[in-house]
């Protein structure tokens, strides 16, 4: 698939993204490959009178594979390079190190951003050695000085009359990620403008300066409304109303230049180009400054005990996951987790929240523990599930919002998919944190079962377990709410919801499948609790959840948790295609097209899900009609735009993928899926002959 291939289905892939925030699943017709016979064509017999052309000898083309950048080894000696990635031809030959320098532009820009950091280094030392040779009176140096003031007055004149570079206000160009961009580009397009955009951000921040001069209050206000909208609702990690305040207001209660920081990086992610939404060069580019920002900050911040320090810790977790570094990221959530213990968030009345707390501020006060809370207790409980960490809360906290408490809070309360002022409806926050709460209890049980199991094994007691803990789990769908139901609210937070629910059945499921020695036919009391049935079923509704969200929202701005249901129902699609259930070849289609964009604005383990889904559908080996054009095409760039030797080498990821088929992998045994950790399952994968 050539690079004009790519660049038509990425501009047909924007313009689905960008037309409309409700655009409707569109079916597209398999292509199936068939032979065209077509007429021969007949030469007319020449009449003996005619001229006769005399053959001549043609050379035969040579056909060249020319390769738009050579690796280093092979540029260093001179030689052909195919530009195969992660290693070309030569290399694997000659068992050297294959590696790739960046193109002429990245150089130029590398090099101008290291001299620009090299003049700010070399003018503060100069200024540093002046100004002390004068307070100590080192005449010697004055005397250097001197001598070249004489020899270039103008250049000297300017640099003894002028302030440090960090004093003066001068920097980098302002970003420019802000609602207003969005509208100009708006109003310049052609076409449907039926969805109106927001005349301000959700959220009008005023006092940025005090926190970071990364950003001006314009910027901040956009990234801060687009993490409210999309990513904070799903957890409600950070109390929208006493951030705000406290930021506004300069109080470090709940507020901190380090928890800023983190949440402008998240609202970069959930940031695009209207009019294209695969150019995210605006967003990458500040992203990377508020990056290098938080490494600063978190070195400052991460002994302290607050709030915020705790909230950064869980976000910058979630970041590191994202980078393919989940050891990391785990640590940093589980740190999170330690924090908030210590400052006794899982109990009724914790002193960081109550001491000294107005009549006034009682009830903010108290809405604000209770989602904070919970939101660790399930970050934590996601993570024991998906990375089998143990984690650092025992018990879920003691206080939680009742369902009279949820809907009074609930009431009035209005979402938009920002910076879209339509489609309105009411998103019932309250209710589903609510409801989301008695979910996180189970599942926080039924992870510390999967940890256990591994060693234990799983024993006839346990089947019974199993079905209790699947028993709470429907009675928990059957007791939910309409306005907490797809059919009635398909808000990002209500369907991640959903997700959540059956990929626990999923993982409930594949426990019992993959660590047990019985087969379907020995289980007892298998009407009860059939886990090779309901995992069908649960992968089913996942796949029909991803289909949904794709209908309602698109792949514009989505929330990070999507990355896992992406994988989990990519990976098993891969495995179903047949012609008999197109469904499967939609949801592919959606995963990989999803996980594309999501790697546009997070990190590598976007791109290390793409391969794993590569490498389970080219192990299933199905019919190649079955396969939606859009995933050939970008799994086609994936071994060479996408993917490098780099990527292999950078992954330290003990993330989970469950339901592998086992013919993808070198050591089979058990039924007939298996589950491994990524980075195990990708470099072995990778050693295969999927040929």
């Amino acid at each position: 698939m050539d690079q004009s291939s790519l660049s038509s289905i990425t501009q047909d892939l924007d313009r689905q993204s960008s037309a409309s925030s409700s655009s409707s699943v569109e079916k597209q017709p398999f292509q199936f490959l068939g032979v065209h016979s077509q007429p021969a064509s007949v030469a007319a017999t020449p009449s003996p009178a005619a001229k006769l052309p005399i053959p001549r000898l043609s050379s035969t083309p040579i056909s060249r594979h020319r390769t738009s950048r050579a690796c280093v080894p092979c540029r260093e000696r001179k030689i052909k390079c195919d530009g195969a990635k992660p290693t070309c031809k030569q290399c694997h030959q000659l068992k050297i190190t294959c590696a790739y320098a960046g193109s002429k532009r990245e150089r130029q820009q590398l090099e101008l951003e290291t001299t620009k950091a090299k003049v700010n280094v070399y003018e503060s030392l100069l200024r540093k050695i002046y100004e002390k040779s004068r307070e100590e009176r080192l005449t010697s140096i004055e005397e250097v000085f001197n001598k070249y003031f004489e020899a270039s007055p103008e250049l000297f004149t300017t640099f003894l009359s002028s302030r440090p570079i960090s004093e003066q206000g001068i920097s980098l160009p302002r970003p420019v990620l802000s609602l207003n961009r969005m509208r100009l580009t708006w109003a310049s397009k052609k076409g449907d403008k039926t969805l109106p955009l927001c005349q301000e951000p959700d959220i009008q921040i005023t006092n940025i300066k005090a926190w970071t001069t990364l950003v001006d209050d314009e910027v901040a206000s956009h990234l801060f409304s687009l993490y409210f909208t999309w990513e904070n609702p799903t957890w409600q990690l950070v109390d929208q109303h006493m951030f705000i305040k406290d930021l506004e207001q300069g109080s470090k209660r709940f507020c901190s230049s380090l928890l800023v920081h983190a949440l402008l990086f998240f609202g970069c992610s959930f940031s695009y180009n209207v009019d294209r939404i695969s150019n995210r060069r605006e967003e990458k580019s500040l992203a990377k400054t508020l990056y290098d920002e938080i490494q600063r900050l978190w070195l400052v911040e991460k002994d302290e005990l607050t709030l915020p320090t705790a909230q950064s810790s869980i976000l910058i977790g979630l970041l590191c996951c994202t980078l393919g570094l989940d050891r990391i990221g785990t640590r940093h959530i589980l740190h999170g987790a330690a924090l908030c213990n210590k400052l006794e968030l899982h109990r009724e009345t914790p002193p960081y929240f109550y001491d000294e707390v107005g009549s006034d501020e009682l009830g903010p006060v108290s809405r604000c523990h209770k989602l904070v809370a919970w939101a660790v207790f399930d970050v934590q409980a996601l993570a024991a599930e998906v990375y089998r960490k143990v984690p650092v809360w025992d018990q879920p906290p003691s206080v939680c919002f009742s369902p009279q408490e949820a809907a009074a809070l609930d009431e009035g309360v209005r979402w938009s998919p920002y910076p879209f002022r339509s489609p309105v409806s009411q998103p019932y926050y309250y209710t589903a944190a609510c409801y989301r709460s008695a979910l996180v209890t189970i599942v926080h049980e039924i992870a510390l079962v999967g940890i256990r199991f591994p060693q234990t094994g799983v024993e006839y007691d346990d089947w019974e377990y199993a079905h209790q803990l699947y028993s709470q789990l429907l009675s928990w769908m059957a007791g939910l709410p309409s306005s907490a139901m797809p059919h009635c609210n398909t808000t990002p937070h209500i369907l991640c919801l959903h997700l959540y629910y059956q990929a626990t059945l999923v993982f409930l499921c594949d426990i019992f499948i993959l660590h047990s020695k019985k087969t379907p036919d020995e289980v007892p009391n298998l009407s009860q609790f059939d886990p090779w049935k309901i995992k069908i079923q649960a992968l089913d509704a996942v796949g029909s959840l991803i289909l949904l969200y794709k209908q309602c929202h698109g792949w514009k701005s989505i929330p990070i948790v999507m990355l896992h249901y992406f994988c989990v129902a990519g990976v098993h699609a891969a495995s179903q295609l047949n012609p008999h259930e197109p469904n499967w070849a939609l949801v592919l289609e959606s995963c990989v097209v999803g996980l594309w964009h999501m790697s546009l604005g997070w990190g590598r383990l976007c791109t290390a899900f793409l391969r794993t889904i590569e490498l389970v559908l080219k192990a299933t080996n199905p019919d190649q009609s079955l396969v939606p054009p859009k995933v050939d095409v970008i799994f086609s760039q994936l071994n060479s735009a996408l993917w490098s030797a780099t990527d292999i080498s950078s992954l330290s990821a003990d993330y989970v993928v469950h339901h592998v088929p086992i013919q993808a992998s070198p050591s089979a045994a058990g039924s007939a899926f298996k589950a491994e950790g990524l980075e195990k399952l990708i470099r072995s994968m990778d050693h295969l002959s999927m040929k």
